[in-house]
């Protein structure tokens, strides 16, 4: 919860020239359960949705020419979703920070914006709140001055303590599109 209050106070008057980026995406995910993380087998499927609000800056302008042009910036997100199985479903909250490497391209007049990432988030998940930490990996692409995109990420969620007292790994793969 204080990672969460701590992205909601930075993204205040800080990032006031930030503009939100809304994404929505369909998630497919192995989960595996056991006493710790090392033990965590017998992998069952999981699919789930998420919806983000991310706090982007200005995407960067197109170079005049046949040039690109790139740089980094930190973005903070907020997020919520759930998962389920073939017998329930819990939903999350979450709140978290990606470091995206942007690019933009004009070379042979492909207009294109490409955006790799990585992501660290703090999740709140189920009926009885525990906690949980996402690693993800990502990207999305955009086409000229067209302002949707679409992306795509990998992650892994650990879970310290499931609603069965166990630890819990869920490795996700994530299809999403994008707008302002």
């Amino acid at each position: 919860m204080r990672a969460f209050l701590a992205v909601l106070l930075l993204s205040s008057t800080a990032y006031a020239d930030r503009s939100g980026v809304w994404s929505a995406g369909a998630t497919g995910a192995a989960r595996s359960t056991g006493a710790d993380f090392g033990s965590a087998s017998n992998p069952s499927a999981v699919f789930g949705a998420r919806v983000s609000l991310a706090f982007e800056e200005p995407p960067i302008p197109m170079m005049a020419g046949d040039w690109w042009s790139s740089d980094t910036s930190l973005v903070p997100e907020l997020l919520a979703g759930f998962l389920a199985d073939d017998t329930r479903a819990e939903g999350y909250i979450g709140a978290g920070a990606r470091l995206d490497f942007r690019i933009t391209s004009n070379r042979h007049e492909a207009n294109q914006r490409t955006t790799p990432y990585v992501a660290a988030r703090a999740i709140i998940i189920g009926k009885h709140q525990d906690s949980a930490t996402e690693i993800a990996l990502g990207g999305h692409i955009s086409h000229g001055a067209d302002r949707r995109r679409f992306g795509w990420e990998l992650a892994v969620m650990l879970r310290p303590q499931n609603r069965d007292q166990q630890h819990e790994v869920n490795t996700m793969l994530s299809l999403y599109t994008s707008w302002r």
